[in-house]
């Protein structure tokens, strides 16, 4: 159905596709494959009709085409699910369905009702318990996800949809819902571009994958003739290097204390310790309580009942200052949106946690340039980010190198505490192996590690012991031969059990 030809497309110095080549059939997955910075994101803007290829074709059915514009994809059947969110705040997960669609209406008004049996009968079968009616500012990063995927496969019937990491937020659960339908869009013809860097679910749901290392095709095929192994070696042109499991962390002394903590929509209350040196995960489903346990730890949202200290340091409630002055970091969920300052340059993103240091002069608040590039140039050889200036804007570069950013912001200071919350969400098996080892450096210099993430590969590969959040109460902490994923996902689905026992 669609077969790209020799793409080429430069951003002035840059090459961002080199010759890349891409067939789909009709009624099948196909798997598109890549580090960050391989040209995927680039392929999928010429197709969506964002940019214009400078050489190449594509050709529809066998004839050659040219997209004039998002409108002109969308008439063709071509839908979108980018791996930035693009969700309006304000606006209910039924209202952020309609942004730049056409309102069913009763008369001279919006038919609110049919609006929202539209949105409830596309979301049925993905997510039948996102809450259609919440404002999604106040939704978690995983809903928000959920949102702009029942957006793009609401509608006229779609020949093409294309999927930017859309698992990246979603519970196991969750990400196994929407393979479903992934699957049932191919059974009823349409073809889908699946882009993942989870390899375990390409090749569970793909029927043929393509794989483009530095804006040019290196490999392709049916996806039951390759192994997880061959894509890491296309896609990075090295083998995979195995970790071995972490174990249990026994001694040292204990670094952030919990005591009591309130947390969640029912106050329930939790008390855990995290030792130097020891990385503690926090599993649970979307919505079980997480991140808004992690940002109550972190200061950036207040605490009710409870006690948080650093190093035996009572912390203030909503003082974000306070754990930063006492060796406290934190990687966001959200890089765009909760980590990077878009509108300044990378040097200045990497300078935020420790802005005296590039003064020009110390009392004056006047910031040297030298100090600037200095600092950015020191993060780039320790982080291998990949960047044409210190001083061009974030945005510019991967999500991979962007995600990194946010670790090295936090590099030059005596960390004590880091708070992961899904550090490595759409980076791909390269840039998320450099991550995971910068986690473990952190912490064998003595930091205690406090990490979250849908990724059950990862939280295995990191943490030496796991609590699992469920309805806002903790259902089990387990290490050492218990960290296993039917006894993790079974304690993240208690609550639930529970409820339905209950009802």
């Amino acid at each position: 159905m669609l077969d790209i030809r020799g793409l080429e497309k430069s951003f002035g110095g840059v090459r961002a596709l080199a010759g890349a080549n891409l067939s789909v059939e009709a009624g099948s997955v196909h798997g598109l494959l890549g580090e960050n910075g391989a040209g995927k994101s680039t392929l999928i803007k010429a197709l969506s009709g964002l940019v214009t290829p400078d050489r190449g074709e594509i050709r529809l059915d066998g004839s050659i085409c040219e997209i004039h514009g998002v409108q002109h994809a969308e008439e063709l059947g071509f839908r979108f699910i980018h791996q930035e969110l693009s969700v309006v705040p304000y606006f209910t997960a039924v209202e952020n369905a309609f942004v730049g669609r056409s309102y069913p209406r009763r008369g001279p008004f919006f038919n609110k009702q049919a609006m929202r049996n539209m949105v409830a009968g596309t979301a049925r079968d993905i997510a039948p318990d996102l809450p259609l009616d919440l404002p999604v500012g106040r939704m978690t990063t995983g809903q928000k996800q959920l949102v702009e995927i029942i957006r793009a496969l609401m509608g006229s019937p779609a020949r093409l949809v294309v999927m930017d990491e859309p698992t990246a937020s979603l519970s196991d659960g969750e990400a196994r819902r929407l393979h479903s339908a992934v699957r049932g869009l191919a059974e009823r013809g349409v073809a889908v571009i699946f882009i993942s860097h989870r390899l375990d679910e390409v090749t569970e749901i793909c029927d043929h994958f393509t794989v483009l290392r530095n804006g040019a095709t290196v490999g392709g095929g049916a996806i039951g003739e390759t192994n997880r192994g061959h894509l890491v070696e296309l896609m990075s042109g090295r083998q995979e290097v195995v970790v071995a499991r972490p174990q249990p962390h026994t001694g040292s002394e204990v670094v952030l204390d919990v005591d009591g903590l309130a947390f969640g929509d029912r106050g329930n209350r939790v008390s855990f310790q995290i030792h130097a040196g020891e990385i503690l995960g926090l599993y649970g489903l979307v919505g079980a309580g997480r991140s808004s346990l992690m940002k109550i730890i972190w200061g950036a949202r207040r605490q009710g009942v409870g006690r948080i200290s650093l190093d035996g340091v009572a912390l203030r409630s909503g003082r974000i200052s306070d754990r930063i002055d006492r060796g406290g970091a934190y990687v966001p969920e959200d890089r765009r949106t909760q980590g990077l300052i878009t509108v300044r340059s990378i040097a200045e993103n990497l300078a935020l946690t420790n802005l005296p240091a590039v003064r020009k002069w110390s009392r004056l608040p006047i910031i040297s340039w030298k100090a600037l590039a200095e600092r950015a140039a020191a993060v780039k050889s320790q982080l291998t980010i990949r960047m044409a200036s210190p001083f061009a804007r974030p945005l510019t570069l991967s999500g991979g190198n962007q995600q990194k950013l946010l670790f090295g912001r936090w590099f030059g200071r005596g960390i004590r505490l880091l708070i992961l919350d899904e550090p490595t969400r759409g980076v791909d098996v390269g840039a998320k192996a450099e991550l995971h080892a910068i986690a473990r450096d952190f912490a064998a210099r003595g930091a205690a590690v406090l990490l979250t993430t849908s990724d059950m590969d990862e939280l295995l590969a990191l943490a030496n012991r796991v609590l699992v959040i469920a309805g806002g109460e903790v259902t089990a902490t387990l290490s050492g031969d218990e960290l296993k994923p039917a006894r993790i996902i079974d304690a993240a689905f208690q609550h639930q059990e529970r409820k339905v026992s209950v009802q």
